[in-house]
C-alpha cells in the first residue's frame, strides 16, 4: 500500500430477514418485498437475530392466524429492545386490517406498510415515515424483482390479486381490494423467468384462480393460460389452487385431463354442503354446484386428487346440518381435507349473525370430521400402494445404509397429488439428488404419507 495513502472501506450492505406468515399469496408479495431490497444492495440472513432489518409479513384472515402474527411480532420487537438499531417493519394483511393497535400494542415497530405498499420498500425504508398504506389495487408484474423463498424448483406465481365473491365471514376484499387480473403476457414472461433460473414447478394462487381473466360478460380464462405456460421449456409441472367450485367448467377439466404438464390436482375449497349454510356464507352456486364440480372433474380425470377445505360451527350450523356435512365428506371423499373451526372476524357480516355455535362443540365438530377425513385418507393412500408414481425430489433426509459396495439414501419428495407445504410427501429409498424427477413405486403408506422405493 502506497505510503501517506488510506483505503476507504466499503460500506458494509444492509442485512435483511423476513418472517412470512399465512399462505402463498403472501409468500409472493415477501418474496417481491426481497426482490426490491436485493436490487437496492441488501444481504440476507435467515437469522433476525443477526439483521439490520427485521421484515414480518403478517396473516389475518383468522383468528389462530392473527395470533400467530401478533406473536411473532412480539419475538421480533424483543429483538429490536436489546438492539435498538434494528429497523423493524410489519406488512401483510395484519397490518392492513389492525394498524393502529398493533402500533399501540408495539411501540418498537419502525414502519407499517398495507397489502398495495410493499414494493414501495425501498423508498419507505430511506424515508421517515413510519406507515404506509395505499389504495389496494396495486398487483405486482413481471417487471418487479423477486427473491424466491421456496426452494429452487418450486415457485408460487400469483395470477390475480384480492377478492370479489363476497363470503360472509371473509375480511378479503376489505384488507386487498377487489379482485384484478394480471395479463396472460405478463404471468407468462414471469413464468419464462422463472424456468430459466431452474424452477421446474409453479403453483398457481390467486384467491380464486378460476376466476382469472374473467368478466361479468365472459368466461375465465384460467384454461388458456395453463395452454400457454405448458409451452414454455423447463415448466414440468403446473399445480392450480383456491379453485371456486361453480366456475370449475368442462374446459378446465379437459385442460387438467389432456395437458401432460398440468397435475392431476385440484385445491377446490368448498366450505360446506348444506345450502341454508352455504346461503349464509354468501357462497354461490350452493350445493349443487359443488357437487357438479367434483362430479365434472372425477369423470374428466378418474385419477385427479381433490384438495378441499370446510368450515365448522358456523352460526346456524345445527346438529342435522353438520351431520349433512359429515355425510358429504363420507360421499365425496377428498383425497385432502383441511378443516377450520368458524372465528368471527370484526366487521364481516358473519360476525354479527345469531345462532353461535359454542366453542366447545365447534372443537368437538373438527375433530369428528378430522377423524372421517383421517380414515379416508388412509384409504386412499392404501390404493395408491404397488402404484408407481412420479416424484420431485425435494431432500435427501439420511443415509439408510453403508457397506462397501453401495450407500442408499432415504430421500423425500412430493408426487403430483401433493401440493407443497400443505400436503403429504413420498419418502423413498433410493439414491437421487433435490429438484429431479424420479418414479418411485409405493410400496406402503399412512393417513399422510408414501412410502416406496426408487424404481432406476
Amino acid at each position: 500500500m502506497p505510503k501517506g495513502k488510506t483505503v476507504k472501506s466499503k460500506p458494509r450492505a444492509p442485512m435483511v430477514a423476513a418472517v412470512s406468515l399465512g399462505c402463498p399469496k403472501n409468500t409472493v408479495d415477501t418474496e417481491v418485498m426481497l426482490g426490491a431490497l436485493a436490487v437496492a444492495g441488501c444481504d440476507f440472513s435467515a437469522d433476525p437475530a443477526s439483521a439490520d432489518i427485521i421484515i414480518v409479513n403478517t396473516c389475518g384472515f383468522i383468528k389462530p392466524a392473527a395470533e400467530e402474527s401478533a406473536s411473532v411480532i412480539g419475538e421480533m420487537a424483543e429483538l429490536k429492545r436489546a438492539r435498538p438499531e434494528i429497523m423493524l417493519v410489519v406488512a401483510g394483511c395484519l397490518a392492513q386490517k389492525e394498524r393502529s393497535a398493533l402500533s399501540k400494542s408495539f411501540p418498537e415497530i419502525d414502519l407499517l406498510i398495507g397489502t398495495s405498499s410493499y414494493p414501495k420498500i425501498v423508498d419507505l425504508l430511506q424515508s421517515s415515515a413510519s406507515s404506509h398504506f395505499a389504495k389496494t389495487t396495486f398487483i405486482h408484474n413481471h417487471t418487479h424483482p423477486r427473491l424466491l423463498a421456496t426452494p429452487p424448483w418450486t415457485a408460487y406465481l400469483k395470477i390475480a390479486e384480492g377478492c370479489s365473491n363476497r363470503c360472509s365471514y371473509c375480511a378479503i376484499p376489505k384488507l386487498r381490494g377487489p379482485f384484478r387480473s394480471r395479463t396472460a403476457a405478463s404471468i407468462e414472461r414471469e413464468a419464462s423467468d422463472l424456468a430459466a433460473i431452474g424452477v421446474r414447478e409453479l403453483v398457481l394462487v390467486a384467491q380464486d384462480t378460476t376466476r382469472f381473466g374473467s368478466s361479468d360478460a365472459s368466461p375465465g380464462a384460467l384454461p388458456e393460460l395453463l395452454s400457454r405456460l405448458s409451452g414454455i421449456d423447463g415448466i414440468e409441472w403446473l399445480r392450480v389452487m383456491y379453485a371456486y367450485p361453480d366456475l370449475v367448467d368442462e374446459r378446465l377439466a379437459e385442460a387438467i385431463a389432456s395437458n401432460p404438464k398440468v397435475c392431476r390436482y385440484i385445491d377446490l375449497p368448498v366450505q360446506h354442503i348444506d345450502n341454508a349454510i352455504l346461503k349464509a356464507m354468501n357462497r354461490r352456486g350452493g350445493a349443487a354446484a359443488v357437487k357438479r364440480s367434483i362430479s365434472l372433474l372425477r369423470s374428466a380425470v378418474p385419477d385427479i386428487s381433490i384438495r378441499s377445505s370446510v368450515i365448522v360451527g358456523f352460526p346456524g350450523e345445527t346438529e342435522t346440518r353438520f351431520r349433512r356435512l359429515l355425510d358429504f365428506i363420507a360421499e365425496a371423499r377428498f383425497d385432502k381435507l383441511g378443516a377450520f373451526t368458524y372465528s368471527p372476524e370484526t366487521g364481516t357480516p358473519a360476525s354479527s349473525m345469531k345462532n353461535a355455535v359454542p366453542e366447545e362443540i365447534k372443537a368437538a365438530r373438527l375433530a369428528a370430521a378430522m377423524e372421517l377425513q383421517q380414515k379416508i385418507s388412509c384409504e386412499k393412500n392404501r390404493e395408491l400402494r404397488g402404484k408407481t408414481l412420479e416424484v420431485l425430489v425435494e431432500s435427501v433426509l439420511k443415509p439408510l445404509k453403508s457397506d462397501e459396495k453401495n450407500r442408499v439414501a432415504l430421500c423425500c419428495g412430493r408426487s403430483e397429488r401433493d401440493a407443497p407445504e400443505i400436503d403429504g410427501v413420498v419418502r423413498f429409498k433410493g439414491n437421487a439428488a433435490p429438484g429431479t424427477f424420479v418414479n418411485v413405486k409405493i410400496t406402503r403408506s399412512d393417513e399422510y404419507d408414501l412410502f416406496g422405493k426408487l424404481i432406476v
